[in-house]
């Protein structure tokens, strides 16, 4: 906290010092608080030294690098599944009684939110319906087409539950360069436009023909001109998009603390690949909200009451996330070591945290 204060100060002779302490003193303990201490350390060091985190840069944020931490990550923790869980129970409710639909992700990854909505929707009641779906992702270095590889194994299994299924891959750099007339929506298809941990992105700049217009605001206009049946938006219980660094930097430090507190209670081997990933998964967010300024910082994250305000301004109105996700989520934490996760119902959304701190909250909205 002085370390972070004497930055804000612009003392930054005191600063270096403080950061050599505490990298000292993070190499003399163990634990989940030795951890977040070298990471928040390290964070300060690029802050202090902006030159040092281009080569750290390159490789912590290559996309291959970012899609094994995001496997590790979802398979370590319950914070990624309940996000897919949520969602795809609001899809799958807003779906009911439609032939052809038409889910728009916004961060394919790996597909693995997905497979078990396909499978759901192969055994509706009325019958499996002709899905479509548009999975967005970066561009690659290496050309490889990731996205489409993605598409030829949910494809595969979709034919193997008997759902008429068809892909496209959608390479962009910023979701704010994905126009609505590139989904090339159909009449009488229902959409679900998917957002999980992306929202927060958008946060920062204008559009460059109306600098008016937020960024945010036009990707949200587009989404609504879609006409979505549901629109699943999924973000960090937490307030770091502050202009204020000491601010920022402070709430990260708890919010972290109360991640880093949950991974170390898991069953995992503490030096095992899969903790060591999840960590550094959870440290370049860290490093991006303390390291970063203006378009660099991308990990602008903002409480559910804030997103509240925002969709409702869009003229979204919120879709209650009913029992049946609730029910979901609680089922699926049993499968987690660590008593201290809860869900709670907040006002219609859903929120999952660490011994009654929320950390992730999941909302739905329809066109109001």
């Amino acid at each position: 906290m002085a370390c972070a204060e004497a930055i804000q100060n612009d003392e930054l002779a005191a600063a270096v010092d403080m950061v050599r302490e505490i990298k000292r003193l993070a190499s003399c303990t163990s634990g989940a608080m030795s951890k977040i201490a070298s990471y928040f350390a390290e964070s300060l060091s690029q802050r202090i030294y902006p030159a040092s985190k281009d080569n750290w840069a390159r490789i912590y944020e290559a996309e291959a690098v970012s899609e094994m931490l995001y496997a590790s990550f979802y398979e370590a923790c319950p914070y990624l599944k309940f996000a897919h869980f949520t969602a795809n129970q609001a899809i799958l409710e807003a779906f009911q009684g439609h032939k052809v639909v038409h889910i728009i992700d916004f961060n394919l990854m790996q597909g693995s939110q997905w497979p078990e909505l396909i499978k759901a929707l192969a055994v509706r009641s009325e019958g499996p319906p002709h899905l479509r779906m548009t999975g967005i992702g970066p561009p690659r270095p290496d050309n490889k087409d990731v996205l489409q590889e993605v598409g030829v194994k949910l494809a595969e299994l979709a034919g193997s539950v008997n759902v008429e299924f068809s892909f496209r891959g959608m390479v962009a750099a910023k979701l704010d360069d994905v126009k609505p007339w590139y989904f090339e929506v159909k009449p009488g298809e229902a959409i679900a436009v998917n957002s999980i941990l992306q929202m927060h992105r958008l946060l920062y700049g204008h559009v460059a023909s109306d600098p008016s217009k937020a960024l945010i605001d036009e990707v949200l206009s587009s989404i609504k001109s879609l006409n979505p049946k549901v629109v699943t938006v999924v973000e960090q219980e937490a307030n770091h998009n502050s202009n204020m660094f000491l601010e920022r930097f402070v709430e990260a430090l708890h919010y972290y603390s109360t991640m880093f507190d949950s991974l170390e209670a898991s069953s995992l081997d503490p030096l095992g690949p899969e903790m060591v990933c999840s960590e550094m998964y959870l440290g370049r967010e860290i490093a991006n909200i303390v390291a970063r300024e203006g378009a660099e910082r991308v990990e602008r994250h903002e409480p559910l009451s804030a997103w509240r305000k925002r969709m409702s301004n869009a003229g979204f109105k919120q879709v209650h996330l009913g029992s049946n996700a609730f029910d979901q989520v609680s089922y699926m934490l049993k499968y987690f070591s660590g008593e201290g996760y809860t869900v709670e119902e907040n006002r219609g959304c859903l929120t999952l945290g660490w011994h009654n701190r929320p950390l992730i909250a999941a909302s739905a909205w329809e066109c109001g």
